[in-house]
Protein backbone atom coordinates (compact mmCIF):
# COMPACT_ATOMS: atom_id res chain seq x y z
CA UNK A 1 0.00 0.00 0.00
CA UNK A 2 1.31 3.30 -0.80
CA UNK A 3 -1.25 5.60 -0.56
CA UNK A 4 -1.59 6.61 2.96
CA UNK A 5 -4.17 8.09 4.51
CA UNK A 6 -2.12 10.17 7.16
CA UNK A 7 2.06 9.83 6.73
CA UNK A 8 5.28 11.14 8.00
CA UNK A 9 8.09 11.42 5.29
CA UNK A 10 10.87 11.02 6.92
CA UNK A 11 14.32 12.36 4.63
CA UNK A 12 17.01 9.92 6.52
CA UNK A 13 20.02 12.14 4.39
CA UNK A 14 18.94 14.82 6.64
CA UNK A 15 19.19 12.59 9.95
CA UNK A 16 22.84 12.09 8.45
CA UNK A 17 23.84 15.24 7.70
CA UNK A 18 22.76 16.11 11.41
CA UNK A 19 24.75 13.59 13.07
CA UNK A 20 27.89 14.28 11.06
CA UNK A 21 27.69 18.42 11.65
CA UNK A 22 27.25 17.02 15.18
CA UNK A 23 30.14 15.20 14.72
CA UNK A 24 32.23 18.86 14.12
CA UNK A 25 30.98 20.37 17.04
CA UNK A 26 32.65 17.56 19.01
CA UNK A 27 35.59 16.04 17.31
CA UNK A 28 36.47 13.07 19.16
CA UNK A 29 34.04 12.37 21.14
CA UNK A 30 31.73 9.60 20.43
CA UNK A 31 27.80 9.85 19.74
CA UNK A 32 25.41 7.85 21.71
CA UNK A 33 22.51 8.58 19.30
CA UNK A 34 18.96 9.36 21.32
CA UNK A 35 16.56 6.94 19.48
CA UNK A 36 13.65 6.33 22.36
CA UNK A 37 10.34 6.96 22.04
CA UNK A 38 10.38 5.58 18.13
CA UNK A 39 13.65 8.24 17.51
CA UNK A 40 11.36 10.64 19.15
CA UNK A 41 8.94 9.85 15.98
CA UNK A 42 10.98 9.39 13.40
CA UNK A 43 11.37 5.16 13.27
CA UNK A 44 13.76 4.14 15.51
CA UNK A 45 15.00 0.83 13.70
CA UNK A 46 14.67 2.95 10.52
CA UNK A 47 17.41 5.91 12.03
CA UNK A 48 19.52 3.31 13.97
CA UNK A 49 19.91 1.43 10.46
CA UNK A 50 20.86 4.75 8.89
CA UNK A 51 23.66 5.92 10.93
CA UNK A 52 25.44 2.87 11.66
CA UNK A 53 26.01 3.10 7.67
CA UNK A 54 27.82 6.04 8.13
CA UNK A 55 29.66 4.90 11.75
CA UNK A 56 27.86 5.34 14.41
CA UNK A 57 27.71 2.15 17.42
CA UNK A 58 25.96 3.27 19.89
CA UNK A 59 22.52 4.02 21.08
CA UNK A 60 20.29 5.37 23.80
CA UNK A 61 16.48 4.00 24.65
CA UNK A 62 14.56 4.84 27.54
CA UNK A 63 13.52 0.73 28.18
CA UNK A 64 14.31 -2.74 27.43
CA UNK A 65 10.90 -3.29 25.31
CA UNK A 66 12.84 -0.23 22.76
CA UNK A 67 16.50 -1.78 23.60
CA UNK A 68 15.25 -5.28 22.44
CA UNK A 69 13.27 -3.88 19.44
CA UNK A 70 16.75 -2.28 18.07
CA UNK A 71 18.39 -5.63 18.94
CA UNK A 72 16.20 -7.76 17.63
CA UNK A 73 16.06 -5.46 14.20
CA UNK A 74 19.81 -6.71 13.83
CA UNK A 75 21.16 -3.24 15.18
CA UNK A 76 24.64 -3.98 16.32
CA UNK A 77 26.94 -1.84 18.96
CA UNK A 78 26.21 -0.92 22.31
CA UNK A 79 22.87 -0.04 23.38
CA UNK A 80 22.32 2.05 26.50
CA UNK A 81 18.81 1.81 28.06
CA UNK A 82 18.52 5.32 30.33
CA UNK A 83 15.53 4.40 32.10
CA UNK A 84 15.08 1.31 35.19
CA UNK A 85 14.80 -2.03 34.16
CA UNK A 86 13.15 -4.26 36.65
CA UNK A 87 15.64 -7.06 37.91
CA UNK A 88 13.63 -9.64 37.07
CA UNK A 89 14.73 -8.70 33.82
CA UNK A 90 18.33 -8.50 33.97
CA UNK A 91 18.26 -12.17 32.32
CA UNK A 92 16.97 -10.25 29.37
CA UNK A 93 19.76 -7.32 29.54
CA UNK A 94 22.28 -10.11 29.46
CA UNK A 95 20.68 -12.17 26.68
CA UNK A 96 20.56 -9.31 24.77
CA UNK A 97 24.15 -7.66 25.47
CA UNK A 98 22.00 -4.95 26.62
CA UNK A 99 23.52 -1.80 28.88
CA UNK A 100 21.54 -0.69 31.61
CA UNK A 101 22.29 2.50 33.68
CA UNK A 102 21.94 2.30 37.11
CA UNK A 103 20.92 4.39 39.59
CA UNK A 104 21.85 3.12 43.18
CA UNK A 105 23.96 0.56 44.53
CA UNK A 106 21.16 -1.32 45.90
CA UNK A 107 20.04 -1.60 41.90
CA UNK A 108 22.95 -2.73 41.03
CA UNK A 109 23.21 -5.73 43.20
CA UNK A 110 19.49 -6.60 42.56
CA UNK A 111 20.43 -6.51 38.78
CA UNK A 112 23.52 -8.32 39.30
CA UNK A 113 21.15 -11.20 41.88
CA UNK A 114 19.08 -12.72 38.31
CA UNK A 115 22.48 -11.61 35.77
CA UNK A 116 25.39 -10.63 34.73
CA UNK A 117 24.59 -7.24 33.33
CA UNK A 118 26.98 -4.19 31.95
CA UNK A 119 26.01 -0.83 32.99
CA UNK A 120 26.48 2.99 32.75
CA UNK A 121 26.46 4.55 36.19
CA UNK A 122 24.16 7.49 36.47
CA UNK A 123 24.88 10.49 38.80
CA UNK A 124 22.34 13.16 39.70
CA UNK A 125 23.81 16.51 39.99
CA UNK A 126 20.97 18.83 40.11
CA UNK A 127 18.34 17.40 37.55
CA UNK A 128 16.59 15.87 40.46
CA UNK A 129 15.43 12.45 38.88
CA UNK A 130 17.27 9.24 38.40
CA UNK A 131 20.37 8.80 39.53
CA UNK A 132 23.45 8.60 42.63
CA UNK A 133 22.56 12.16 44.82
CA UNK A 134 25.18 14.94 44.24
CA UNK A 135 23.72 18.14 44.21
CA UNK A 136 26.94 19.68 46.16
CA UNK A 137 31.09 19.88 46.92
CA UNK A 138 30.68 18.38 49.94
CA UNK A 139 28.36 15.17 48.86
CA UNK A 140 31.33 13.71 46.02
CA UNK A 141 32.63 11.57 48.67
CA UNK A 142 29.59 10.12 49.54
CA UNK A 143 28.61 9.78 45.87
CA UNK A 144 32.00 8.48 45.13
CA UNK A 145 31.03 5.53 47.61
CA UNK A 146 27.85 4.63 46.16
CA UNK A 147 29.25 4.15 43.00
CA UNK A 148 32.55 2.31 44.37
CA UNK A 149 29.98 0.27 45.73
CA UNK A 150 28.21 -0.53 42.42
CA UNK A 151 32.20 -1.21 40.78
CA UNK A 152 32.71 -3.48 43.34
CA UNK A 153 29.70 -6.04 42.82
CA UNK A 154 29.90 -9.44 41.19
CA UNK A 155 28.32 -9.96 37.80
CA UNK A 156 28.32 -6.10 37.62
CA UNK A 157 31.01 -4.55 34.84
CA UNK A 158 30.93 -0.50 34.34
CA UNK A 159 31.43 0.50 31.23
CA UNK A 160 30.51 4.18 31.77
CA UNK A 161 29.45 6.98 33.79
CA UNK A 162 26.87 10.38 33.04
CA UNK A 163 24.81 12.88 34.12
CA UNK A 164 22.21 14.85 32.95
CA UNK A 165 22.00 18.42 32.29
CA UNK A 166 18.54 20.49 33.47
CA UNK A 167 19.09 23.61 32.31
CA UNK A 168 21.91 23.65 29.47
CA UNK A 169 18.79 25.39 27.45
CA UNK A 170 18.98 28.61 29.60
CA UNK A 171 21.24 30.93 28.36
CA UNK A 172 20.58 33.18 32.28
CA UNK A 173 21.57 30.20 33.76
CA UNK A 174 24.75 28.56 35.55
CA UNK A 175 23.54 25.36 36.58
CA UNK A 176 24.91 23.71 33.98
CA UNK A 177 28.87 24.49 34.65
CA UNK A 178 27.44 23.61 38.59
CA UNK A 179 26.29 19.95 37.12
CA UNK A 180 29.37 19.58 34.92
CA UNK A 181 32.32 20.76 38.11
CA UNK A 182 30.40 18.19 40.00
CA UNK A 183 30.41 15.73 37.95
CA UNK A 184 33.98 16.11 36.65
CA UNK A 185 35.07 15.74 40.62
CA UNK A 186 33.39 12.74 41.15
CA UNK A 187 34.63 10.85 38.16
CA UNK A 188 38.31 12.15 39.33
CA UNK A 189 37.40 11.02 42.34
CA UNK A 190 36.46 7.85 41.30
CA UNK A 191 39.96 7.42 39.11
CA UNK A 192 41.99 8.62 42.32
CA UNK A 193 40.15 5.61 44.07
CA UNK A 194 41.78 3.45 40.93
CA UNK A 195 38.57 2.91 39.10
CA UNK A 196 38.27 3.06 35.60
CA UNK A 197 34.71 4.66 34.57
CA UNK A 198 34.72 4.24 31.24
CA UNK A 199 32.95 6.48 28.78
CA UNK A 200 31.69 9.77 30.69
CA UNK A 201 28.99 11.77 29.05
CA UNK A 202 26.75 14.42 29.89
CA UNK A 203 26.07 16.70 27.14
CA UNK A 204 22.60 16.53 25.68
CA UNK A 205 21.44 18.42 22.74
CA UNK A 206 21.30 21.97 24.35
CA UNK A 207 25.00 21.27 25.66
CA UNK A 208 25.94 20.01 22.31
CA UNK A 209 25.71 23.66 21.11
CA UNK A 210 25.89 25.60 23.52
CA UNK A 211 28.89 24.05 25.85
CA UNK A 212 30.90 21.71 22.89
CA UNK A 213 33.82 22.29 25.48
CA UNK A 214 32.34 19.83 27.99
CA UNK A 215 31.97 16.78 25.86
CA UNK A 216 34.28 15.00 27.82
CA UNK A 217 34.24 11.11 26.41
CA UNK A 218 30.77 10.67 24.20
CA UNK A 219 27.75 13.33 23.76
CA UNK A 220 24.00 12.32 23.30
CA UNK A 221 21.81 14.16 20.70
CA UNK A 222 19.04 13.93 20.89
CA UNK A 223 16.33 16.36 19.09
CA UNK A 224 19.23 18.11 17.17
CA UNK A 225 20.21 14.35 15.53
CA UNK A 226 16.25 15.16 13.54
CA UNK A 227 17.11 18.79 13.01
CA UNK A 228 15.43 20.51 15.79
CA UNK A 229 16.37 23.12 18.07
CA UNK A 230 16.73 22.12 22.26
CA UNK A 231 14.92 25.61 22.89
CA UNK A 232 13.84 27.34 19.77
CA UNK A 233 13.55 31.00 21.85
CA UNK A 234 17.15 30.86 23.31
CA UNK A 235 19.08 28.67 20.61
CA UNK A 236 19.32 28.58 16.80
CA UNK A 237 21.62 26.78 14.32
CA UNK A 238 20.74 26.96 10.80
CA UNK A 239 23.49 24.31 9.70
CA UNK A 240 19.97 21.81 11.59
CA UNK A 241 18.23 19.98 8.87
CA UNK A 242 14.42 18.76 10.04
CA UNK A 243 14.08 15.07 8.45
CA UNK A 244 10.18 14.76 9.18
CA UNK A 245 7.10 16.34 7.23
CA UNK A 246 3.71 15.06 8.17
CA UNK A 247 1.00 14.87 5.58
CA UNK A 248 -2.22 13.35 4.98
CA UNK A 249 -4.93 13.37 2.05
CA UNK A 250 -7.58 15.41 0.60
CA UNK A 251 -10.94 12.76 0.89
CA UNK A 252 -13.87 15.25 -0.34
CA UNK A 253 -14.06 19.14 -1.55
CA UNK A 254 -17.57 20.58 -1.12
CA UNK A 255 -19.51 24.10 -1.30
CA UNK A 256 -20.87 25.12 1.90
CA UNK A 257 -23.04 28.10 1.96
CA UNK A 258 -23.28 30.83 4.63
CA UNK A 259 -24.49 30.15 7.73
CA UNK A 260 -23.41 25.80 7.69
CA UNK A 261 -22.42 24.38 11.04
CA UNK A 262 -19.18 23.09 10.63
CA UNK A 263 -17.94 19.63 12.70
CA UNK A 264 -19.53 18.51 16.13
CA UNK A 265 -21.37 20.74 18.32
CA UNK A 266 -22.00 23.13 15.06
CA UNK A 267 -19.39 25.68 17.07
CA UNK A 268 -18.14 26.89 13.50
CA UNK A 269 -20.45 28.79 11.29
CA UNK A 270 -19.54 29.47 7.59
CA UNK A 271 -19.37 33.25 7.46
CA UNK A 272 -19.98 33.55 4.05
CA UNK A 273 -20.24 30.78 0.54
CA UNK A 274 -17.07 28.67 1.19
CA UNK A 275 -15.12 25.80 -0.36
CA UNK A 276 -14.14 22.96 2.48
CA UNK A 277 -12.00 19.89 1.61
CA UNK A 278 -12.23 17.20 4.37
CA UNK A 279 -8.68 15.67 5.37
CA UNK A 280 -7.91 12.63 6.39
CA UNK A 281 -6.08 13.41 9.70
CA UNK A 282 -7.71 13.42 13.42
CA UNK A 283 -7.27 13.72 16.81
CA UNK A 284 -6.44 9.58 16.98
CA UNK A 285 -3.34 9.79 14.54
CA UNK A 286 -2.25 12.60 16.72
CA UNK A 287 -3.42 15.80 15.26
CA UNK A 288 -4.66 17.01 18.52
CA UNK A 289 -8.01 18.12 19.34
CA UNK A 290 -6.88 21.05 21.32
CA UNK A 291 -6.05 23.10 17.84
CA UNK A 292 -9.68 22.84 16.54
CA UNK A 293 -9.79 26.18 14.88
CA UNK A 294 -6.79 27.01 15.66
CA UNK A 295 -3.88 26.27 13.00
CA UNK A 296 -3.33 26.11 9.63
CA UNK A 297 -2.32 23.07 6.89
CA UNK A 298 -0.62 23.47 3.79
CA UNK A 299 -2.24 22.48 0.67
CA UNK A 300 -0.41 23.46 -2.74
CA UNK A 301 1.89 25.39 -0.60
CA UNK A 302 -1.27 27.42 0.82
CA UNK A 303 -1.70 28.02 4.61
CA UNK A 304 -5.58 26.92 4.71
CA UNK A 305 -7.07 27.38 8.25
CA UNK A 306 -8.87 24.39 9.83
CA UNK A 307 -12.41 24.89 11.07
CA UNK A 308 -14.79 23.13 13.46
CA UNK A 309 -13.46 20.67 15.92
CA UNK A 310 -10.97 17.96 15.11
CA UNK A 311 -12.58 14.76 14.35
CA UNK A 312 -11.29 11.44 15.42
CA UNK A 313 -10.23 10.80 11.63
CA UNK A 314 -11.01 13.69 9.68
CA UNK A 315 -11.01 17.57 10.02
CA UNK A 316 -12.36 20.23 7.79
CA UNK A 317 -9.82 22.98 6.09
CA UNK A 318 -11.23 26.50 4.36
CA UNK A 319 -9.75 26.22 0.92
CA UNK A 320 -11.38 28.92 -0.94
CA UNK A 321 -8.40 30.55 -1.39
CA UNK A 322 -7.40 27.90 -3.74
CA UNK A 323 -8.31 26.54 -7.29
CA UNK A 324 -8.53 23.08 -8.19
CA UNK A 325 -8.48 21.23 -4.47
CA UNK A 326 -9.17 17.73 -5.40
CA UNK A 327 -9.44 14.20 -3.24
CA UNK A 328 -5.96 13.17 -3.34
CA UNK A 329 -4.56 15.99 -2.83
CA UNK A 330 -1.71 16.31 -0.04
CA UNK A 331 -2.29 18.20 2.92
CA UNK A 332 1.15 19.15 5.20
CA UNK A 333 0.55 19.31 9.15
CA UNK A 334 4.21 20.15 9.09
CA UNK A 335 7.55 20.39 7.34
CA UNK A 336 9.69 22.62 8.88
CA UNK A 337 10.95 23.85 12.12
CA UNK A 338 8.45 27.09 12.39
CA UNK A 339 5.81 25.37 11.80
CA UNK A 340 6.10 22.30 14.39
CA UNK A 341 6.63 25.31 17.11
CA UNK A 342 3.61 27.15 16.09
CA UNK A 343 1.94 23.66 16.94
CA UNK A 344 3.94 23.33 20.22
CA UNK A 345 3.22 27.28 20.75
CA UNK A 346 -0.80 26.98 20.49
CA UNK A 347 -0.58 23.63 22.32
CA UNK A 348 1.26 25.29 25.06
CA UNK A 349 4.25 22.64 25.15
CA UNK A 350 7.39 22.03 23.23
CA UNK A 351 8.74 20.85 19.86
CA UNK A 352 9.75 17.60 21.37
CA UNK A 353 5.86 16.22 21.67
CA UNK A 354 4.99 17.65 18.67
CA UNK A 355 7.42 15.37 16.76
CA UNK A 356 6.20 12.27 19.04
CA UNK A 357 3.29 12.81 18.75
CA UNK A 358 2.22 11.69 15.42
CA UNK A 359 1.96 7.72 15.81
CA UNK A 360 -0.50 4.74 15.72
CA UNK A 361 -2.16 4.95 12.26
CA UNK A 362 0.86 7.51 10.61
CA UNK A 363 2.95 5.95 8.27
CA UNK A 364 6.71 6.12 7.80
CA UNK A 365 7.83 6.89 4.38
CA UNK A 366 11.63 7.20 4.53
CA UNK A 367 12.76 8.96 1.25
Amino acid sequence: MTAHRAYAEIDVSAIKHNYKYIQSLVPGAKIIAIVKANAYGHGAVKVAEALSEIGCDCYAVACLEEAIQLRTSGIKGDILILGVTPEEDAPDLERYDITQAVTSADYAKALASKANVKVHIKVDTGMSRLGIYCHKNSEVTLAADSASEIFATKGITVKGIFTHFAESDDPASNATDKQYKLFVALCDELKNRGLDVGVRHCCNSAAILRYPQMKLDAVRPGIILYGHSPAPETITDANLTPAMKVCCRVYSVKKLSKGDKVSYGGGYTVPQDMDVAVISIGYADGFSRILSGKVKVKIGGVECPVIGRICMDLCMVDVSALKGVKRGDIAVIFDDCDSVCRLAEIMNTINYEVLCMFRQRVAQVYI
